[in-house]
């Protein structure tokens, strides 16, 4: 699906995708609540993550020294960005941040707080059940709209809904072995989608009940 908005007459689409940021350099300027929220939600790869920022939030100082991310406690520099695969512009001045979208190699993924139509991707709300992500965004026109969608969908999937997830992907990894014909792993894959189990023992049965079948 693309994402459509048009400002000045001129339209930006945007792609939904998920993104595996593994081994990609991730650079965030800024130490506000906005650059620590990215941070918290970039924390899976924080490995590859670099903070540009002569001052941070507390939070942020607590999350990057209990997770052992790199920290240039300074002011924005070029070099800074010159390898970045993906860069989180949120300082709380336009001149830098326009400065820093200047000087962002043409391949790097650019994130801008300060006014997302300057930058390549958005951030979109998420809801996550371990394997499950569902994603909504509204390309920048209600944030509190996207919230309230969020809440809305929210009961839908309670917290031990992951486990059904999983229960999901195993039974499908077992299936597509079976010694049937697609038809029938079609309809088994079905059955366990159309009828959900909740409970872990009866999940754990028909686990079972496939293996004895391989």
């Amino acid at each position: 699906m693309l994402r459509i908005n048009r400002i000045g007459g001129a339209i930006i689409t945007y792609l939904p995708l998920l993104v595996n940021l593994t081994n990609k350099s991730i650079v965030i300027i800024g130490g506000g609540k906005v650059a620590e929220r990215r941070l918290s939600q970039l924390l899976d790869f924080k490995q590859s993550i670099t903070v540009v920022s002569p001052t941070l939030t507390d939070t942020m100082k607590e999350i990057i020294t209990i997770n052992n991310i790199k920290w240039s406690n300074a002011p924005f520099r070029k070099e800074d960005i010159e390898n970045a695969d993906l860069i989180i512009v949120a300082t709380n001045d336009e001149t830098i941040n326009d400065n820093i979208i200047k000087h962002a190699p043409k391949t790097a993924w650019i994130n801008a707080a300060h006014h997302a139509e300057k930058g390549t991707i958005h951030f979109p709300i998420t809801l996550k059940r371990g394997r499950l992500q569902i994603a909504i965004s509204t390309g920048g026109a209600s944030p509190l709209l996207a919230k309230r969608i969020k809440k809305e969908i929210d009961s839908q999937f309670p917290e031990d809904y992951e486990g059904y997830i999983d229960f999901l992907f195993e039974a499908r990894a077992i299936i597509k072995k079976l010694d049937i014909n697609k038809t029938e792993k079609h309809q088994l894959l079905k059955d366990i989608v159309h009828n959900p189990i909740y409970e872990t023992e009866k999940q754990q049965t028909i686990i079972t009940t496939l293996k004895k079948q391989m």
